[in-house]
């Protein structure tokens, strides 16, 4: 029995410990995504501040080529930060889950178990306790049942005996 507790717990414990580095790398390739998004999202912001400068001035060339680097990387950004929130857990995610799931109900079931056998066990020693209680107050009372029917016969046999030699 405890065998199967151990064995469960070990499981229990594979399976969260899969669980943990799964999610992990997600989280950190999340925020590696949304890191690089943010930086372009801020080169973005940087590029459209020059070119709202450029574009006070006459010139063309300097505004555009600003306002379209400027257009790019906030694009960009908005393509990584989708990208990073559609981002799933892997086929691995749901098997750990699985995993863990059968662990806990294998654990649930061995906890019934020992809790029943606990419950055994409080009434068997609950009746010990009331036999030795009884024993100790009346022990004659608890002796005499077992030995009245030997007690009897002898009584018998010793009456009939009586009889013959009377008789």
């Amino acid at each position: 029995m405890m065998d199967n507790v151990v064995r469960n717990l070990r499981v229990l414990w594979r399976a969260e410990s899969i669980i943990a580095d799964i999610r992990l790398r997600q989280a950190i390739t999340r925020s590696g995504l949304r890191g690089v998004a943010a930086l372009l999202g801020a080169f973005a912001f940087v590029m459209g501040n020059m070119a709202l400068f450029f574009a006070l001035e006459p010139s063309w060339g300097p505004i555009w080529a600003a306002a379209a680097i400027g257009g790019l990387n906030l694009l960009l950004a908005v393509v990584l930060l989708v990208t990073a929130e559609r981002t799933k857990p892997e086929r691995e995610m749901e098997l750990a889950l699985e995993v863990h799931n059968i662990a806990l109900q294998a654990l649930e079931a061995d906890a019934l178990v020992v809790q029943q056998q606990l419950i055994d066990l409080k009434e068997e020693v609950r009746g010990v306790r009331q036999a030795i209680v009884g024993f100790v107050r009346h022990p004659i009372d608890s002796v005499l049942p077992g030995m009245l029917v030997p007690l009897a016969g002898a009584v018998i046999k010793g009456l009939k005996k009586h009889e013959e030699r009377n008789g």
